[in-house]
């Protein structure tokens, strides 16, 4: 893997954590409604899943 490929793999890595992290604090800290908190959960499973596949994809052709 080179100097490239893994400083974007640590940067993405940084961008897709922080709503996880972002909406762990406004559950145990702000004591944000369960229901819009499983709204935004909903979106950001779509998108994390869309993320997953591309990159099972992008694996699946460099073989």
């Amino acid at each position: 893997m080179t100097g490239e490929i893994l400083e974007l793999v640590v940067e993405f890595s940084v961008i897709l954590i922080s709503p996880i992290v972002f909406h762990y604090y406004l559950w145990k800290y702000k004591k944000v409604p369960s229901k819009i908190l499983m709204k935004d959960f909903k979106i950001y499973a779509c998108l994390y899943g869309l993320i997953f596949i591309t990159g099972i994809f992008t694996i699946w052709k460099q073989s």
